[in-house]
């Protein structure tokens, strides 16, 4: 039996999305150390401080995180991620966050040095992708990003106020069902099932003046996934998903 369409596109695109990604990593070094970058397809040259080198505490802590491990999320997202996660830590220093889908720890590690009162949860089956994906909806399929651990995971971010949660989502909620007020969450799983999870548990938890950032919202093999899920949920509730530039979506809870 021959493979629907979709799917069988999808597929094309993972065999690709090594050497594609590989060639705008490339790209993206031309512009390191550069305040101003060539946004395309606008064709303006725009203040990019994610690629500066100097300016702020920022590019020392992503230089730091880069010299403990792997990053996989682009230096832009991560600026986001830092100044979004450290305002949250100025106004509630003691207010726990979250992080859904940790992978090898480098955003965890972003977010944690930017609110460094603030206890992080994070919530990781270091198993790679549950078997609920869903090859026509979801762009991953069971087991990718199986190449991490909890233990490298965990001596990555020794030093930091984290608490891991190991396993496979929503089961590992149950372990901070006392927990609320979170002033921060990020939430990067990829697959439709997973979002939807995370932002019915987490969104009625959040503090007033909280923000919830989804790393994929705005990628285009995460429409059917990702976006769905986080669109669906928000149809039904009064605040409104902002889609970022950096293809990340921003929603903050009402005061």
């Amino acid at each position: 039996m021959a493979k629907p369409k979709g799917v069988a596109i999808t597929g094309i695109g993972r065999l690709l999305r090594r050497p594609w990604y590989g060639w705008w990593h490339f790209l993206q070094r031309t512009y390191s150390g550069r305040e101003y970058a060539l946004a395309i397809p606008q064709g303006q040259r725009i203040f990019s401080p994610w690629f500066a080198s100097v300016g702020g505490a920022f590019p020392d802590v992503l230089a730091n995180v880069r010299e403990h491990g792997r990053l996989t999320v682009s230096p832009d997202r991560c600026y986001m991620l830092y100044h979004y996660a450290a305002e949250a830590g100025r106004r509630w220093p003691a207010a726990p966050m979250a992080e859904c889908g940790v992978y090898t720890g480098g955003t965890a590690e972003v977010i944690s040095q930017a609110a460094t009162t603030a206890t992080l949860h994070l919530f990781d089956s270091f198993e790679g992708m549950p078997a609920e994906t869903h090859p026509a909806r979801d762009y991953h399929a069971p087991g990718d990003f199986s190449d991490t651990s909890l233990g490298a995971v965990q001596e990555r971010l020794k030093n930091r106020a984290c608490e891991f949660h190991v396993g496979f989502m929503p089961d590992t909620f149950a372990e901070v069902a006392g927990v609320k007020d979170y002033s921060f969450i990020h939430v990067d799983v990829d697959i439709y099932t997973s979002v939807r999870d995370c932002v019915e548990y987490f969104w009625p938890r959040m503090a007033p003046g909280g923000v919830m950032i989804f790393d994929d919202y705005g990628f285009y093999p995460y429409r059917l996934a990702a976006r769905r899920a986080v669109d669906e949920f928000f149809d039904r509730v009064p605040e409104v998903v902002l889609a970022l530039p950096t293809g990340q979506g921003l929603v903050v809870k009402d005061t």
